[in-house]
This record gives structure tokens, sequence and C-alpha cells, in this order.
């Protein structure tokens, strides 16, 4: 296990190699960062204006869900102005279990407002101003202060701006010139006096409608009417550091041991352990990483690579290619508020399920089975400037395999 807990010696160093992810861990003592925490109850950018409570049910049984994590993920190095969070919610009943739908994610972000393009007025005696933003640009050199931002690690807990919490894990045109005259409506035309209290009243649907743009048909349940939360902790981050010697061994074998399986359709014995194998050596891999940092809840790194648990599932077809198959993977679906390529963020790992269920009283056929969550959001972090907005994004879900054994 890498010493992430510990102070480690400069002659240790040199054992252990730190890799471009993030872990998380599940704490009972404060981090310094209020947002981010995995159980409990979620909290808003604007606690005015909280989602739709559809986005809190459950899809197969129409329940309220529980919330599993809720994480500051602001990113400054891809979208210094925006504030974003992310929360993934489960469904807790037996009959939901390993069924799609039962476990959803989405994203809350806000973007700040447009500022509107000014045109200079036109008079005798006046030049048209320099754009104030060219500035600072003229008397320090430089792109401006986005040029000084280092890829800024999910889990610091440092801050660009006030306005945006610290995160714990790494055009308008000029004015017509008939503006002036008020609108000359026909007497003889009622039709857009029906529209005008149309949408003053809200009558009928919207014309064009957004895509993954969920109308606020009901509102955010009180806390009473959810299932009782799973205990709450706080989130602690470090880097993943992995030994040197298991990582060259997986470099090595990768091309060939990787997610490799038998697709040739073969009957048998033969084919069942070809099957059984492959599921093995997908499996055998998570389970030696996660070995490594046994307590990690939580693994991090926007536009990486998930950790998959199985290699035979559909989840994995969108990442990996079966050994015997061509083409290319199928990818995660594209986001349907803006159509851009979704990208992999995190993954919920089985030590959630330990930290989360470890003093609730239930046998265990009970508790939750799935052996990674992952998720992944809109490359481009798309919503609405000046409000917050709420987008449902894909959570894909490798439950527990059960392989017989001889």
């Amino acid at each position: 296990m890498a010493p992430y807990d510990s102070e480690s010696s400069d002659d240790g160093d040199d054992d252990y190699s730190t890799t471009n992810v993030v872990l998380g861990y599940a704490t009972t003592d404060p981090t310094g960062d209020e947002v981010s925490h995995v159980g409990g109850h979620p909290s808003w950018l604007d606690p005015k204006h909280p989602p739709p409570a559809t986005l809190a049910k459950c899809k197969v049984c129409n329940g309220y869900m529980s919330l599993l994590l809720q994480l500051n993920a602001d990113l400054q190095q891809h979208f210094p102005h925006d504030e974003r969070r992310l929360h993934v919610f489960c469904c807790r009943k037996k009959i939901c279990s390993k069924k799609i739908g039962s476990i959803r994610a989405f994203r809350e972000v806000r973007k700040p407002e447009l500022r509107e393009k000014r045109e200079p007025q036109p008079a005798v005696d006046t030049q048209p101003q320099r754009p104030l933003q060219d500035l600072g640009t003229a008397l320090f050199g430089g792109s401006g202060p986005s040029s000084t931002l280092s890829a800024a690690n999910p889990f610091s807990t440092s801050s660009s701006t006030a306005q945006a919490p610290a995160n714990p894990f790494s055009s308008l045109g000029s004015p017509s010139a008939l503006a002036a005259k008020p609108p000359q409506r026909p007497v003889d035309d009622p039709a857009p006096l029906t529209q005008s209290f149309a949408d003053k009243l809200k009558i009928g649907s919207d014309p064009d409608p957004k895509p993954n743009n969920v109308e606020v048909t009901e509102p955010w349940p009180e806390t009473s009417e959810f299932p009782p939360p799973f205990t709450s902790f706080y989130l602690d981050a470090y880097p993943e550091e992995l030994e040197k010697e298991p990582i060259e061994l997986t470099k090595a074998e990768a091309s060939k041991t990787q997610y490799d399986m038998d697709d040739s359709g073969g009957a048998g014995a033969a084919g069942k352990d070809d099957f059984e194998s492959a599921l093995d050596k997908t499996f055998q891999k998570f389970s030696d990483r996660i070995a490594q940092n046994p307590e990690q809840v939580l693994r991090y790194e926007f536009k990486g690579e998930p950790l998959l648990y199985s290699g035979t599932d559909g989840v994995a077809s969108r990442f990996v290619v079966p050994h015997g198959k061509s083409g290319a993977v199928r990818g995660m679906p594209r986001c349907e508020s803006c159509g851009a390529r979704r990208v992999f963020e995190l993954q919920l790992v089985p030590g959630l399920i330990y930290e989360l269920e470890k003093d609730e009283a239930m046998d265990l056929e009970d508790g939750m089975e799935w052996g990674t969550i992952i998720v992944g959001t809109c490359a481009n972090n798309c919503g609405e400037a000046g409000s917050v907005c709420f987008r449902e994004e894909w959570v894909g879900v490798q439950w527990e395999e059960r392989v017989a054994r001889k």
C-alpha cells in the first residue's frame, strides 16, 4: 500500500510512482471543504433554486434515492469561470438493484453572466474608447490572469476567486432605431395578443424545448420525504501512488492481457474457461490496483480512463475493444443538452460501500452490490449563463459478478 497517510522518507520515494489519478478517502475529520462529502444530504450552489425532484427519483420504482456522493468539481484549468458540483444518488431497494436507472448522477453548474457588447456612441469630439480588458495586457504583458493558472489539482483547497468555493478535488446587438416608437398592432389581428397571454400565463408547451433541460414540474422534496441517509463523511484526497514493479508489469502485458476475451463463439469447456479467464484478468487488475490503496472510495481523473471492474459487460464495451473484434470503442453517449462528447470524470469503488454500510444493521444480502460506478460528464460543461443549471450525466454501473471457481 502506498504511504498516502504517513510521512515517507526520501529513501522510500523511489519505491513508488505517482499517477494522474486523485484518490478520495472518507474521513470523520474536517478537511476544510464543507461541500464535498459522501452520504448525508445534498446542498446547492443556490439554496433558493434546488433541482427538480425528478432527478432524485429512481427510474425503476420512482421512489426517492439516497445520496452517495456530492463533489465540489470546480476545474480552474478547464473552466476557470464556472462553478461545478457533481451529485450521485442510488436507490436502496433490493428490487431495483442491478437495474438501469437505480443509480443516477447529475451535474450542477453556474456560469457567469454574458457581458453585453457596448458599441461606442457617435460623437463629434469623442474618440472610440479602447476596451478595458486591454489595459492589463498593455501594463503587465501576457494574456491575462488565466494564463497563470497551473494544472490545478481537482482536490486542491486553493481558489483563485472569492466567488468560487475551494475545490478539494482538483451577442447582443445594438438597439434598433425603431425601438423609439411603440409597436403598432393591427386591430383586426388578435394573434399577437393571444400569444402574449399564452406567454404570460404559460399556456401550452415550449415550442423549442432544450434537450435534457428538465422542467421544474415538481419541487425538490423536504428532507423527511427521503429514505434515511447514509452516514456522512468528509472527503480527503491524495495523488495515487503505486509500487513501480506492478506498473511496469501492467504496461508490458497490457496489449495482450487487458480485457482479453474469447469472441470466437467456441462451445464447450474451453470456451467457458476462456471467458472466465478473461473476466478474472480484468477483475484481478482492478483488485490489484485497488489493493495498493485499499481505503480509497473515489478515483478522479477528468478526461482520464476508468479502472474497469469487468471486461465483458456493456459498460466495458464503451471503453475497450474485446480481443478478436475490430473497430473503435463505442464511447459514452454524447451530452443530450449540447451534443458535445462526454469524458470520464470519476468512479466510485467498493471501499465506499464498506464506509457507508459498516455501521448499519443489515444482512449481507441487503447491501449494495455494485463493483464500480463510472460517471461521464459533458466535455464542454454546458449550461446557461447567469443561472444555476442541472444536467443529468451518464452513469455506467458494473455490478458484482460471481463466477464459480473450481
